[in-house]
């Protein structure tokens, strides 16, 4: 299973090849990138999910739910920024 770090930086790799290569169609590019950003948000929920029923102490479910809630922000971040580049690139 991947780590929290490891779905935000898969998803800012594939969000920046999806720039790169933005010149298939402003819409297809945005929509690649909804779908990479969905299936990363996706998986790291279902990550917090799965250590949320290990049997750890209060304080331990604590610290990993802040892991996975900034995992979250930052995922969301990243989205958020990538997609006003690609409106940059794309303006007329």
């Amino acid at each position: 299973m991947a780590t929290f770090k490891d779905s935000v930086e898969a998803f800012g790799d594939a969000a920046h090849d999806e720039l790169a290569r933005s010149s298939a169609g402003y819409k297809a590019a945005r929509a690649n990138m909804a779908r990479l950003y969905r299936q990363r948000k996706s998986e790291i929920e279902k990550m917090a999910d799965a250590f949320s029923r290990r049997p750890w102490s209060t304080p331990d479910h604590l610290a990993m739910r802040q892991v996975a809630d900034h995992a979250l922000s930052t995922l969301d971040a990243i989205y958020r920024d990538m997609r006003g580049a690609l409106d940059t690139l794309h303006k007329d």
